[in-house]
């Protein structure tokens, strides 16, 4: 018996969602899609929800917390990153002061750095996780070449990578895409074959 069907939209979204991460600019920084993946993989494990494993008393994923004075200084200060304490620790050269610690074996590259600095500039706002959020609809953005809206996203996506498209697949490879993506296996030989028949032979 196979597998479940999955849609086809899924695999497409998770396609889009493995391009390389860009840095964003701070009118359009997000704090699910840019900000919170940071601080949970970096710096929750030490300031997140978890009382046990919390170091100092601070949590970053309490926008409360974060902006909270400690010893009068607050880890993050909105607007304002040259005086927000989580700044100065992401930016030291120090070990003994630097965040993540070394040994935590997760560190910060300079782009993960710059996106929390414009987050911090744009107000450090928060939002709830995003399968709390309400759906909003996006228009497609208009790309030549895109009979389909989903084709619309992915194009710009591609087109500000700087990646070209693929050149269109022949009928066998087709096939075998379908079945992948939808039944996650290869086809038979026999639905080879019969997938390969042009539609007025599927009665013979």
């Amino acid at each position: 018996m196979r597998p479940s069907p999955l849609p086809s939209v899924i695999l497409v979204l998770l396609t889009v969602g493995s391009l390389p991460v860009r840095s964003a600019a701070a009118d359009e920084i997000d704090f699910n899609r840019d900000v919170r993946p940071i601080l949970s993989n970096h710096c929750f494990q030490c300031h997140g929800p978890d009382d046990e494993t919390r170091e100092a008393g601070l949590r970053l994923d309490v926008r409360e917390s974060a902006l909270a004075k400690r010893d009068g200084t607050p880890a993050v200060v909105a607007g304002k990153p040259a005086k927000s304490l989580l700044v100065a620790r992401i930016t030291s050269k120090d070990e003994f002061e630097q965040m993540p610690p070394k040994e935590f074996g997760k560190p910060l590259s300079a782009e993960q750095i710059e996106t929390l600095k414009t987050w911090i500039v744009s107000g450090a706002e928060y939002a709830g996780h995003w399968s709390f959020q309400p759906v909003k609809r996006s228009p497609p953005p208009v790309v030549a070449g895109a009979s389909h809206p989903i084709d619309a996203f992915v194009r710009r996506r591609l087109g500000e990578e700087k990646i070209e498209p693929s050149p269109p697949a022949d009928r066998y490879t087709l096939i075998r895409r379908v079945h992948l993506d939808l039944l996650l296996a290869e086809p038979t030989p026999h639905e080879r074959v019969d997938r390969m028949r042009c539609p007025r032979d599927a009665g013979r």
